[in-house]
């Protein structure tokens, strides 16, 4: 099952205990530097309608929005309360204009909720379609695996994967978690084991592969 990361600042909502004891989702919970919920290459800010209204007011959600959009793929905005809430107050022509900029701008999909378990039951939606799309994407990036990518991105991507263990999520993941090729090569094997996906023995693995100085091809 797809690994669903949480920020620390969410516990309080009662969507992670949510997401583990009812729907039996595995989470890990953390402080994460964008979005509040990252699912694969999909990362989710959840806002109450009230706190909605208040960050389009002094602009933390555009801000909010730009940085999510520039670190992921496809990323989502979760509305949870009364849509438009009461907060509006005869603004909601302002309102909707700010969701419409938040969508077309910086691409955001936006997904009214009601209360606390609808949004667990979107995110686990989202968890599911979202490992429905990796394994997809895993069987086109093996279709075509000796093709040169284009993307400075997705090179680094094909590196990564050039580990024996590391398929296109778990490159993500790494890439996503150190930021760069050198941050990750040059990361203990003790902070590899805290991406999702990685365990003690593929980062042995990984570790042994960037330490041999002779190579499987050398006499010992």
């Amino acid at each position: 099952m797809l690994m669903i990361e949480i920020d620390s600042r969410e516990e309080p909502s009662g969507i992670p205990r949510l997401l583990a004891e009812r729907f039996h989702a595995p989470v890990r919970v953390r402080s994460l530097p964008v979005g509040d919920y990252v699912l694969g290459d999909m990362g989710v800010e959840r806002k109450t309608s009230l706190d909605l209204v208040r960050s389009i007011a002094d602009g933390r959600a555009f801000d909010q929005a730009r940085r999510l959009s520039g670190a992921f793929p496809r990323a989502a905005l979760v509305v949870e309360g009364l849509f438009p809430p009461p907060a509006c107050d005869g603004r909601e022509e302002s309102y909707f204009g700010a969701l419409a900029q938040l969508s077309w701008s910086f691409g955001l999909r936006i997904f009214p909720t009601r209360f606390a378990l609808d949004t667990a039951i979107l995110l686990q939606r989202f968890a599911e379609s979202e490992l429905d799309r990796c394994a997809a994407t895993a069987v086109r990036v093996d279709d075509k695996r000796w093709r040169k990518p284009r993307h400075a991105t997705d090179r680094r991507l094909f590196l990564l994967q050039g580990f024996f263990g590391v398929g296109p999520e778990r490159a993500r993941n790494l890439l996503r978690a150190f930021g760069s090729l050198r941050s990750v090569f040059c990361a203990p094997p003790e902070a590899w084991q805290e991406v999702p996906g990685v365990g003690a023995k593929l980062a042995r693995q990984m570790h042994d592969l960037l330490t041999d100085e002779k190579g499987d091809g050398e006499a010992a």
